[in-house]
């Protein structure tokens, strides 16, 4: 099996991947219809499936065959997406600060008293190290 590059997620390929996060296991006709149902601008078929084999070669997506049609499914969980999203903002822009990038997010945003609270209570019980 040859090793795949990784490859960060384009505005196009991430659309394509909270499909088949949110849908599980997806045919393109699936993904074709789900995104074209929310564009003003249509995208054609082929666009589509160019960009499902991007995400193949990239190690994003995997797909089997069932009868004619082939059925796309998730190799990363979308928290790793995130997370490797958040690094490259925090690495490109806050030269790997996490408290640059947090300290960035709190500076502009309206932040209401419950909210306030969660994040009070997220960082009462975050031990550095520990995924959660």
């Amino acid at each position: 099996m040859r090793t795949r590059k990784f490859q960060k997620l384009s505005d196009a390929s991430l659309e394509i991947m909270k499909i088949v996060w949110k849908n599980g296991e997806s045919s393109i006709n699936q993904i074709f219809e789900s995104i074209n149902a929310r564009r003003n601008t249509k995208l054609k078929r082929a666009t589509v499936q160019v960009q499902l084999r991007r995400l193949e070669n990239y190690g994003w997506l995997s797909h089997r065959l069932e009868g004619r049609e082939y059925l796309y499914s998730a190799l990363r969980e979308r928290e790793e997406a995130t997370r490797l999203i958040v690094d490259d903002v925090r690495n490109r822009l806050f030269g790997g600060s996490s408290s640059e990038l947090v300290r960035f997010l709190f500076k502009d945003l309206t932040i209401d008293s419950s909210e306030l609270e969660r994040i009070k209570e997220m960082m009462r019980k975050f031990k550095p190290g520990e995924s959660s």
